[in-house]
């Protein structure tokens, strides 16, 4: 997830003589035009937050003449959000809590795998038993020839 903060002017929207809903909506098609050009992605691929729309039509006659966003890429989307907004800030701790469960996920199936090996070497030295490897075969002795004597 790569998080990138920008100031969007959006001067282009304000209209001399225009209506309060022609003057908004210009306004979220700029919005769309520059992340367009930033991003070199298309409309459908921008999604912009709720709290950026409620941004723009809470003073639909007046829009703003710049909006400070941050945007989040991720699956090939861009994500659009005020700055310092309150979802931005839920999705960035869903994040890392998935982080954290996957970082935990990942660390028990390796500790699993080491303990499973460890526990296959040990069985195998016990099943083989060890007196036979200490334990020597008697050696013949050597018999003398009964009819001679030194």
């Amino acid at each position: 997830m790569a998080n990138k903060e920008f100031t969007v002017p959006l001067r282009k929207a304000k209209m001399k003589g225009k209506s309060d809903i022609q003057t908004a909506n210009r306004a979220i098609a700029v919005l769309f035009q520059f992340f367009k050009k930033h991003f070199r992605k298309e409309k459908n691929f921008v999604i912009l937050a709720k709290e950026v729309n409620e941004e723009i039509w809470k003073n639909s006659n007046r829009v703003q003449s710049k909006i400070k966003v941050q945007t989040v890429e991720k699956d090939g989307k861009v994500f659009v959000y005020l700055k310092d907004s309150r979802e931005l800030k839920e999705l960035s701790e869903k994040a890392k809590a998935a982080e954290k469960k996957e970082s935990k996920k990942e660390e028990k199936p390796a500790e699993k795998k080491a303990e499973a090996i460890e526990a296959k070497h040990e069985k195998t030295h016990e099943a083989e038993p060890t007196e036979k490897k200490d334990a020597k075969k008697p050696v013949a002795e050597k018999k003398e020839p009964k009819g001679k004597k030194q």
